[in-house]
């Protein structure tokens, strides 16, 4: 007992740091979904931060006004960014609007098309079928399909109850320009501030994690955009191989929605076989072939040896934190679980670290 007291007495500030640090995080994780827009703009607040800080060294002017001259930088980049924007957005609408009129002038022959190769199977499987249990295997189809079709129901209900259960997070996204924008105008004064109104020795202890949080964001990103990237070419192969029309639009959108794990796999699918249905309906099944085995290599091959690189952990223990992290918090999980990990692997040093640092004093 004594020599659990005298180790508190003597770690009380990291202890004390450390349940302060839990707390935050717990309820960070309660209000996530009020929170979610600001802690996005912190991210991307401090990616543009490199950028703007790059520009006011080398853009002329600024001495007398330095707040101005960093406005005018904020909103260049601002303006740049929505042209970029508003480029891409212009350039998938109108493939969206051309892949829908190739779409809607073949859908009856693809409509007709499909019922007749699923008519064909289902009477393929119906006479194979013994005598006695015809019955039960038309109630059986008949059953199925009433399923389908409450499922979609069901699906479309679902759908309408989250977005109008996330009007917050909308409204919060709304107004994540604004937040971005004044991050970016005040972080020198917002971080000198938040360090300031703490303890020294809490303050230190904050310096020390940021740093962290940000050596292991930054190796994250990074190895997330070189990931993305090589899947964006072999997807630009696979759709030229074919003649896939929009292969380059194709190819951006494989890469955006490879940030979105698994899902983002469906996303990108479904829009190539949407056009190749609307062009070239016959190489529907290669397409479909050929993005299942990219996935295979980005999964087995990428994800464990970029990842792993870059967040210095092992590619077994790294497909061991994604089902964990799929399993916990669904997408969510999916999403921050490479990263978290790789946080508190690299926290729990530091913790070590101090309290041995502690020890030797």
């Amino acid at each position: 007992m004594t020599s659990v007291s005298s180790a508190i007495k003597k770690h009380w500030q990291l202890i004390t740091f450390i349940v302060c640090l839990l707390l935050f995080i717990w309820l960070i994780g309660k209000f996530i979904s009020v929170v979610l827009p600001f802690l996005i703009g912190l991210v991307i607040a401090y990616l543009l931060l490199p950028i703007m800080r790059w520009l006011e060294k080398r853009l002329p002017g600024g001495k007398k006004h330095p707040g101005a001259k960093r406005i005018s930088i904020i909103i260049g980049i601002y303006l740049i960014g929505l042209m970029l924007i508003a480029g891409i957005v212009f350039y998938m609408i109108t493939i969206v609007n051309s892949t829908a009129s190739l779409l809607w002038q073949n859908l009856p022959q693809l409509i007709s098309g499909i019922m007749a190769r699923i008519q064909g199977w289902m009477a393929a499987i119906r006479l194979e079928v013994p005598a006695s249990m015809l019955q039960q295997y038309d109630q059986t189809i008949k059953d199925g399909s009433v399923m389908v079709v409450n499922a979609l129901r069901n699906g479309l209900g679902l759908g309408f109850s989250m977005a109008a259960a996330s009007v917050s997070l909308i409204l919060g996204f709304l107004a994540l320009p604004v937040v971005v924008f004044f991050m970016l105008k005040d972080w020198d004064n917002l971080r000198d501030g938040f360090f300031g109104i703490m303890p020294s020795w809490a303050s230190d202890h904050v310096k020390n994690i940021t740093g962290i949080l940000e050596r292991v964001m930054g190796r994250y990103i990074r190895g997330q955009i070189i990931m993305s990237t090589i899947k964006g070419i072999m997807v630009f192969i696979l759709l030229t191989v074919l003649r896939i029309e929009f292969m380059p639009a194709l190819a951006v959108w494989a890469v955006w929605m490879d940030f979105i794990p698994y899902l983002g796999f469906l996303l990108s699918i479904l829009a190539g076989v949407l056009i190749a249905l609307a062009t070239d309906p016959a190489k529907v099944v290669w397409l479909i072939i050929g993005y299942v085995i990219i996935e295979q290599i980005e999964n087995n091959v990428l994800v464990p040896r970029i990842q792993g690189t870059m967040m210095k952990m092992n590619p077994i223990f790294i497909i061991l934190v994604i089902v964990v992290g799929a399993y916990l918090a669904g997408l969510v999980g999916l999403i921050i679980a490479v990263p978290v990990a790789a946080a508190v692997i690299e926290l729990l040093k530091y913790f070590r670290l101090s309290a041995r640092q502690k020890e030797a004093e």
